[in-house]
């Protein structure tokens, strides 16, 4: 993101600062896929660009902490070995700390992004 237009970077911190998050209950996303049930809890139709690298690394960190489900077995096999968290549900023990996850990649990604346009002197925000 560094080198990224300093407009582009603005509205990517907008979007992070504008997320009103949900604070959904496990049988509000019973069922969805994770980066649907992540969409959901920031209250967004849908992410592209710099928001969805963030949920997608939510979804991933979620899966590496085995917070997730499996739709079925064979389906688990290929996204525990490529790493590919789309297919996988929330489990009803782990969302509390997928929404946790969720909270802390999206302030860190709003002081990321805070930095580097700290460091051209356009902006000053808490992160």
């Amino acid at each position: 993101m560094e080198n990224k237009p300093t407009l582009e970077l603005v509205r990517a911190w907008k979007e992070l600062v504008d997320i009103e998050f949900q604070d959904l209950r496990y049988d509000q996303v019973q069922g969805s896929q994770i980066m649907a049930a992540l969409l959901g809890e920031i209250n967004m139709p849908f992410a592209k660009k710099f928001l969805y690298k963030v949920l997608q690394g939510a979804a991933n960190e979620a899966r590496r902490r085995a917070l997730l489900i499996n739709p079925t077995s064979a389906e688990g096999t290929y996204s525990r070995a490529v790493g590919n968290a789309q297919r996988m549900l929330p489990s009803q023990q782990g969302w509390e700390m997928t929404k946790g996850i969720l909270r802390r990649h999206v302030h860190d990604a709003k002081a990321y992004l805070n930095n580097i346009l700290n460091s051209r002197n356009l902006l000053t925000v808490p992160a």
